[in-house]
């Protein structure tokens, strides 16, 4: 799940610059591949070195950032968001499926918190 988490973050930096079939592809090689080799030097070298990682969240936030600045420097700006030098507007898809996607985030985000540390006493 960590992985699958980095590569959400991914996926927000590339929206609308790609086609589903080159993330898909994207995806399976980031999460099995990227993500196991990075996320080895934590679990297996820098806890040597008092290296704390709540909740593995520098891990995924850093490898998912990484992969998200690879991903917008091989994919070029966004094509058509600039007009003569000014920001041409694209507008939301669906405000109710936006919000329900916040409640979705915020719901789950208890559950992950308190489930990746195994404990949800304070």
């Amino acid at each position: 799940m960590f992985a699958a988490t980095a590569a959400t973050i991914v996926s927000g930096a590339v929206a609308e610059r790609i086609r589903i079939n080159g993330y898909l592809i994207f995806t399976i090689i980031f999460v099995a591949l990227i993500y196991p080799v990075i996320g080895s030097w934590k679990w297996g070298g820098l806890d040597a070195y008092g290296f704390y990682d709540f909740a593995g969240s520098s891990l995924v936030h850093s490898v998912g950032g990484w992969g998200a600045l690879a991903g917008i420097i091989v994919l070029g700006p966004q094509i058509g968001k600039y007009v003569n030098g000014k920001t041409k507007n694209f507008s939301g898809s669906s405000v109710p499926l936006a919000i329900m996607g916040v409640f979705m985030i915020w719901f789950g985000w208890f559950g992950f918190n308190g489930g990746s540390v195994l404990s949800a006493n304070p």
